[in-house]
């Protein structure tokens, strides 16, 4: 594990996370993260289980990509809840175009279904129901995001703030100057 996904885990930890270490060195990479930059397959081989405290919010593992699970949310819960929603054939169609170009690495059931996924070209987007597919870059690239994690809270990205720590803790100093 570098000293990045290191510090990124340990601020997550301070911050109440739970972080168990990889079950294993799974041979091969899942399917799912062929698409994926090195960085996110090593981020995702560096736990086994990364989540919030009362695990509302959760960082994919590796071991998520290549099971499923009966009673536990799919790697991809968010492309399967919009493939069921579409009314046409072309909209299932431009579905699947966009999640054959995104990884989620991270799911979100605190305020409804959020996630955070790694686009191909390696900037980490944000995307929340009811149009999972209406996703906006919140990183250039996923190590920024990491980067932006251990700066918490110096670091002021609404989306983290939100989706990642309990920013009502943390007082806003841009209000009222």
């Amino acid at each position: 594990m570098t000293d990045l996904f290191r510090s990124a885990t340990g601020c997550l930890q301070e911050a109440g996370w739970t972080c168990e270490a990889p079950l294993s060195t799974e041979d091969g990479v899942p399917s799912a993260l062929h698409t994926a930059p090195e960085t996110v397959v090593r981020w995702v081989s560096s736990f086994s289980l990364l989540s919030n405290s009362d695990e509302t919010v959760w960082f994919l593992s590796r071991h998520d990509y290549s099971t499923v699970a009966e009673d536990a949310f799919a790697w991809n819960e968010c492309e399967q809840l919009s493939i069921q929603a579409a009314t046409t054939d072309e909209e299932a169609v431009a579905i699947s175009r966009f999640w054959k170009r995104h990884v989620p690495v991270l799911l979100s059931v605190r305020d409804g279904y959020e996630y955070l996924a790694v686009r191909d070209d390696g900037a980490v987007v944000h995307g929340t129901e009811p149009e999972f597919e209406e996703a906006v870059v919140v990183f250039s690239q996923f190590d920024d995001l990491l980067r932006d994690i251990i700066a918490w809270p110096a670091a002021r990205n609404g989306v983290v703030d939100r989706l990642l720590f309990d920013a009502s803790s943390i007082p806003d100093t841009t209000m009222g100057h």
